[in-house]
């Protein structure tokens, strides 16, 4: 039912994740664990000593800030009509992926910083429409920085917006260096901001080092890969339903599709980069671009398949919540 509702492009089917999101969130809400502010990036500071005074903030903000990417997925795939047939089906599935991670969720800089990427990438990928982009460019450089002051590895989404530029725009070099030059001034306010107010030595680089709480698995081996077990399938017959997608586009689409695998690739590098140090994956580094990705094949799957999907990912993320009290911050 959940799949045939959000399949459809509908603005009323959105409401429900006004339920959706806060009945996934649940299990946040019921185990509030407080995060330690030490090591974090600035603008993540003021929310993480908010979390630890006061814990219920923590689920309530993830569960906002779910419901707004959610929402900012969907309305991308429209601005840019990334998908072959437009649905609401970005919007379900970045909450059921972001839920269904065999790690248990919480509210962390990387979660608070996606919707300053997605709006960075709004920006980028519709560059083909304008004639002149100086100022779009610098804006969505400027987002990136800010995202990157939440959590520091977004600073690489600049690669996303030069492929994109490369991709969509004839080559000019002042429009390379606009982006680089937003995230450079948020990086020069951050270290100013450490030096005049007396936060402390500016090294942002510390905070790759750990996660701030570590992962803990949800419940025996079994319940940990029902969602990636769905998520690898599904992904493989995205692969091909993508390439499909990709040959029949005209040549506008061709490059936003092109820039919207820059995204992808540059999101699971980033998940890599933060396995390899630290042990752990940010889950909404995975379930941002998933959403978008996996929403090629689940639009054409037909619609009994569509919904054991659907219904499986509701299981384990509902399942992987209330497992244990133990949370992991995304």
């Amino acid at each position: 039912m959940l799949a045939r509702i959000f399949r459809t492009h509908q603005p009323a089917a959105l409401l429900l994740l006004f339920v959706l999101v806060p009945l996934l969130w649940s299990g946040a809400w019921v185990h509030p664990v407080p995060t330690d502010d030490q090591g974090t990036m600035l603008l993540y500071r003021p929310f993480a000593a908010l979390f630890r005074k006061v814990p219920w903030t923590g689920p309530t903000l993830g569960m906002l800030v779910s419901i707004a990417v959610a929402l900012q997925l969907n309305l991308l795939a429209d601005r840019t009509e990334l998908l072959e047939r437009r649905s609401n089906l970005p919007a379900l599935l970045f909450p059921l992926l972001l839920c269904s991670a065999p790690v248990h969720v919480a509210t962390g800089p990387a979660l608070l910083g996606m919707p300053l990427v997605l709006f960075a990438l709004d920006r980028a990928w519709r560059v083909q429409e304008r004639p002149r982009v100086q100022g779009v460019l610098f804006d969505a450089g400027l987002a990136v920085g800010i995202a990157g002051m939440f959590h520091l590895p977004y600073l690489f989404y600049l690669v996303v917006l030069w492929a994109s530029i490369a991709v969509m725009r004839p080559f000019s070099w002042r429009e390379y260096v606009l982006p680089a030059l937003g995230v450079s001034l948020v990086l020069c306010f951050d270290a100013a901001a450490h030096v005049l107010f007396g936060l402390g030595d500016w090294s942002p680089g510390s905070t790759l080092i750990a996660p701030v709480i570590p992962a803990v698995p949800v419940g025996p081996a079994a319940w940990q890969w029902i969602a990636p077990a769905i998520v690898l399938v599904l992904f493989l017959f995205g692969v091909f339903r993508f390439a499909r997608a990709y040959g029949r586009s005209v040549m506008w689409e061709k490059n936003l599709r092109s820039a919207f695998l820059a995204f992808v690739l540059a999101s699971l590098v980033l998940a890599a980069f933060g396995r390899f140090l630290t042990g752990e994956t940010r889950p909404v580094l995975v379930a941002a671009p998933m959403a978008l990705f996996l929403a090629f094949p689940l639009t054409h799957a037909p619609t009994w398949l569509a919904e054991l999907i659907t219904i499986g990912l509701l299981v384990a993320a509902f399942a992987g919540q209330w497992w244990a009290p133990a949370t992991f911050v995304a």
